[in-house]
């Protein structure tokens, strides 16, 4: 049995002891993980794996109430080879204000994996970059200054409470929300996009 001052002390011992716990779980950011229908260019329908590692920061700019912000997205899928290995993309590129490059679309091209991300450059300018899996690595290939328009493929939202799946169907409705920027609901016609 303690006297009153010092049950006190232990009581607000502990207290801060657990508002120091909260506080820094809070700040370390965590990730969100989900896995999505996606639609290849020849009409096939695959599922990857999607993650968003967050990290503390992005004050006014942050996408939710958390006081986080994206430093980190990655996308795993299945070898097409029908090894059983996983291939993982992860972004490379950040902003000057270091915000991550977007991944928009993900597809198969001459059997081998690309994804086309947005990453901004300056103030109200980004620019499209391409990665090709080859030899088991990652190659960045330079878009042409024009090219064909695309839909994006891979859902834009990301951020907290992110659902375990999410359909072709369900992307499709929520990547149509005009609230998007159009550089993000479609890639191209050209590498850099202003305004």
């Amino acid at each position: 049995m303690c006297d009153e001052n010092s049950c006190l002390k232990t009581i607000i011992a502990v207290g801060l002891i657990f508002f120091m716990v909260v506080s820094m779980s809070a700040c370390v950011g965590g990730s969100e993980k989900w896995k999505e229908e996606v639609q290849l260019s020849d009409g096939r329908v695959i599922v990857v794996e999607r993650e968003t590692i967050r990290a503390r920061g992005g004050d006014e700019w942050a996408h939710n109430r958390s006081g986080t912000k994206p430093k980190e997205h990655r996308i795993r899928f299945a070898s097409a080879d029908g090894a059983t290995s996983v291939i993982e993309w992860k972004t490379t590129k950040l902003s000057p204000s270091t915000w991550p490059e977007i991944p928009l679309i993900f597809d198969l091209e001459a059997g081998q994996a690309m994804i086309v991300a947005s990453v901004h450059v300056s103030a109200g300018c980004e620019i499209y970059t391409k990665y090709v899996y080859r030899n088991r690595t990652w190659i960045e290939e330079r878009l042409p200054d024009k090219f064909e328009r695309r839909i994006t493929n891979l859902l834009i939202r990301d951020g907290i409470d992110m659902p375990e799946f999410v359909s072709l169907k369900e992307k499709q409705r929520e990547n149509a929300n005009l609230g998007y920027r159009i550089a993000l609901r479609q890639v191209g016609p050209v590498r850099m996009v202003c305004g």
